[in-house]
C-alpha cells in the first residue's frame, strides 16, 4: 500500500472545512452535561454511557478508557481517560510521533489548542482499521492536577456530520472544583 502523506486532497479540505465552518447553533439541554472527578463537558445525547464489556468488544487492549460514550450502532464514540507521565510542554507532539510510528498510514491534519473555558490541545487524524479510514481527534487538558485525555473518532466518512459538534464539545470543557461532599 502507498503511504500517505499531509500533501494529500483529504488534508486541504480538512482545513479548508475548518477555517470556514460556521460553529453550530445547539442548544446544550441540562441532562447533556456530563460531570466527572474535576471537570464537566457537554456531549450531545446521541452519545450514551457504554459499560466495561462494550469497551472491551472495541478496544482490545488492556488499557481501556475509564469512560466511553458511543452513538446507536457504535458508529461513533467519545472516550475519557486520566493520563500519566504528561510532558506538559508539548502534551499533544509527543502522541503525534507515537501514533505515526505505530502506523505510518496515519494522516494528521492538524494539530492546537482550543480555548474555551480551559485550553484544550488537540490533534485531528484519519487511521485505519480493520473494515476503513477512521477519523480522530484525539484531545488533552488539564483539570486540578489530572491531565485528562479524550479521543472522538467515527467513520472517516461521516466526518463532515460530526466535526462541528466535537470541536462544539472540545469548546464547553470546563473545571469544576470538588466539593468534598
Amino acid at each position: 500500500m502507498e503511504r500517505i502523506n499531509e500533501e494529500d486532497v483529504d488534508v486541504y479540505l480538512q482545513q479548508t472545512e475548518r477555517v470556514f465552518a460556521t460553529p453550530p447553533e445547539r442548544d446544550k439541554r441540562q441532562e447533556e452535561w456530563r460531570h466527572f472527578d474535576g471537570y464537566a463537558l457537554w456531549i450531545p445525547d446521541a452519545f450514551c454511557p457504554a459499560g466495561r464489556e462494550t469497551a472491551e468488544e472495541i478496544f482490545w487492549s488492556e488499557n481501556l478508557p475509564d469512560r466511553l460514550f458511543l452513538t446507536e450502532g457504535n458508529t461513533a464514540g467519545i472516550t475519557l481517560q486520566k493520563m500519566k507521565g504528561v510532558d506538559t510542554a508539548d502534551p499533544i507532539g509527543d502522541i503525534r510521533m507515537l501514533l505515526e510510528k505505530l502506523d505510518d498510514r496515519t494522516v494528521c491534519y492538524g494539530m492546537g489548542e482550543e480555548e474555551g473555558r480551559i485550553k484544550v490541545h488537540w490533534l485531528e487524524y484519519k487511521s485505519f482499521a480493520a473494515d476503513g479510514r477512521v477519523y480522530n481527534v484525539l484531545f488533552v487538558f488539564q483539570a486540578g492536577q489530572d491531565w485528562i485525555l479524550g479521543t472522538f473518532y467515527c467513520p472517516f466518512e461521516e466526518y463532515g456530520q460530526w466535526q462541528p459538534t466535537v470541536w462544539e464539545i472540545l469548546r464547553t470543557i470546563r473545571e469544576e472544583q470538588n466539593e468534598g461532599i
